[in-house]
């Protein structure tokens, strides 16, 4: 760690917890992001600012009006650009040491272990649930550990999926998904607010610190966040090995 990194860092390095050691840690780890939209930005954002040393980003879309109430990693100047490479020039004025690898492509069943093998943790902020099974089972398989993210109109929620450890998605929706057009109503903030749980939790995770199995549900309309204990389905394949 340079004196640079050590004054940007020197609050957080007050942590109980982190300290230099701490530090040293997240700037030597790796983390992907599946998706760069509404949850990715606060999640890339905040990462970035806390030090990570390497970041993936892989999203196919292009940036458009709609994402900006919400994606706060782009400007209208941006608009019908890629969103992986927009995002990678924001986060390289944030944090020029940072080492990233651009992904402009949506994840298939035909790149999920290419893209995902190397890194110590995948963020699933993505929009559908077509593709988080992909990354559900991708992670499973890899033995990487992914935090889950999701949001919907003021309310959201996020789970840490410890491969063997804790229940995955497929534990949670033994039947499936249904598939259908989604309901797309989305406040800005409600993204912002749980993309920042998603990093603090990747903060944890990272630095081997307490992380439960629950899944952190939040209640925008109310005011209120909830702790959901889950336990693993004992027939789901994420469990076969453990």
């Amino acid at each position: 760690m340079d004196k640079t990194q050590a004054e940007i860092y020197s609050r957080q390095m007050l942590l109980p917890g982190l300290g230099q050691a701490g530090q040293e840690k997240l700037l030597s780890s790796s983390v992907l992001l599946c998706g760069v939209g509404g949850l990715g930005s606060p999640v890339a954002l905040y990462l970035a600012a806390m030090g990570i040393g390497r970041l993936g980003l892989l999203d196919g879309d292009v940036v458009s009006l709609s994402n900006l109430n919400r994606q706060l990693l782009y400007t209208p100047a941006d608009l019908e650009k890629p969103k992986a490479l927009c995002a990678a020039e924001r986060l390289r004025q944030q944090s020029p040491q940072l080492q990233l690898d651009i992904y402009p492509e949506y994840l298939s069943r035909e790149n999920a272990r290419r893209i995902l093998s190397g890194y110590d943790l995948v963020m699933d902020c993505l929009d559908n649930f077509e593709a988080r099974f992909i990354l559900n089972d991708a992670c499973i398989e890899l033995g990487i550990p992914f935090i889950h993210g999701g949001v919907y109109r003021l309310n959201g929620q996020i789970m840490p999926i410890l491969p063997g450890k804790t229940p995955c998605l497929r534990c949670l929706f033994p039947h499936g998904y249904r598939s259908g057009a989604p309901d797309k109503a989305i406040l800005g903030a409600t993204a912002g607010l749980i993309g920042s749980m998603q990093a603090m939790a990747a903060y944890k995770l990272l630095l081997g610190l307490e992380q439960s199995p629950a899944m952190l549900v939040w209640d925008g309309e109310q005011g209120i966040c909830q702790r959901v204990e889950l336990s693993p389905d004992p027939d789901c394949f994420c469990q076969q090995g453990s």
